[in-house]
């Protein structure tokens, strides 16, 4: 097995090799347009190939953070992506083979972070020069609706509460809007139902700062509302409660699933169910636009006891991965890394 990074040509048809390997959850992440975005954002951005024999039997992107004191660390997010007949040996073979590369190659970094989208394995398998954290950074387990059936029949499977509330935001004169942009309004609004957001939550919640959505709706391509193309994109979503804004979504559409990534709500209109209209609204047009998934996004019983009460109302498929390997480089200060990441979120 060899390495090399990947050529303009190559990079080309990278997402042709991403879409066809990946499974249905978190495919997006090692899109060639979130690798774009990514550099929107100042972050340097590699993506490498896994060749063996002449044939591409892997593929990562590595996204560059700068940490205190002039360290370093790369992070492949839901990478590297295997060519799907490849089993767990082989997969090993690989990380081996990465290992063997990042050290030669990388020698300043701190560590580099995989993050594969495979299933949890035993930690007394993982052959040694790997570390698996206690805490991750993408959910070890999402939630996704499958579209393949009729929406009849996605709709019969939910809990009937989610049925009743669906109706429910009907009856409240609740109406969603697929935007082609966003107007400084728009963002305005989307700003202060975050805030709305937190302040329910006790705070709880990750987001990321305002110039992070700005830089996110102008790297990725819009999907339009007249687009029905199927087409890979951002679609950007608003629901309006009689006239007034109630909640918005970001939703990425991307092999065949379609991502829901980030949303908020005001807190006056939380009775208007038009969270739970939003995302319906969603789902039937990710079906009409040739998705098989629609992917709620990560569940977790422990941190978000409520919101995966709420997602697990829809149904649909759990999928779980392993979660974080990281291959440290310099393993002295990456132990001392690790200890002060877990010290500060135990605080």
């Amino acid at each position: 097995m060899e390495i090399h990074a990947s050529t303009e040509q190559e990079e080309r048809h990278w997402n042709d090799f991403v879409k066809k390997h990946y499974p249905p959850v978190g495919a997006f992440m090692q899109s060639f347009e979130w690798g774009e975005f990514q550099k929107s954002l100042g972050r340097s951005v590699e993506r490498y190939l896994v060749i063996e024999e002449g044939v591409t039997i892997a593929a990562f992107s590595l996204a560059y953070y700068t940490l205190p004191f002039s360290l370093q660390y790369a992070y492949s997010p839901r990478g590297p992506v295997f060519k799907s007949s490849i089993g767990i040996a082989k997969q090993w073979r690989i990380f081996q083979t990465i290992r063997s590369w990042v050290q030669k190659n990388k020698p300043k970094l701190l560590f580099v972070r995989l993050e594969p989208p495979i299933i949890p394995y035993p930690k007394s398998k993982i052959p040694r020069g790997f570390y698996i954290p206690r805490y991750y950074i993408q959910p070890k387990h999402n939630l996704a609706i499958p579209l393949d059936v009729s929406e009849s029949e996605i709709l019969a499977t939910f809990h009937p509460s989610t049925r009743s509330n669906i109706s429910r935001a009907e009856r409240r004169g609740v109406t969603v809007k697929m935007k082609d942009k966003l107007t400084e309004q728009d963002y305005q609004h989307f700003f202060n139902m975050i805030a709305e957001t937190l302040k329910r939550n006790g705070g709880k919640g990750v987001y990321p700062g305002e110039s992070y959505f700005r830089s996110l709706v102008k790297a990725m391509p819009l999907v339009g509302a007249k687009d029905y193309s199927g087409k890979t994109g951002l679609t950007l979503w608003y629901a309006y409660q009689e006239g007034k804004v109630a909640t918005a979504y970001f939703v990425l559409f991307f092999a065949g699933t379609a991502t829901y990534i980030f949303g908020a709500s005001y807190s006056d209109s939380l009775n208007s169910k038009a969270t739970t209209y939003l995302h319906w609204t969603a789902m039937k047009e990710a079906k009409k636009r040739g998705m098989y998934f629609y992917d709620l996004g990560g569940i977790d019983e422990k941190r978000w006891p409520t919101i995966t009460t709420y997602k697990r109302q829809f149904r649909g498929r759990e999928f779980g991965y392993i979660g974080n390997i990281d291959i440290p480089i310099r393993p002295l200060l990456y132990r001392l890394y690790n200890a002060v990441r877990v010290l500060r979120k135990t605080e």
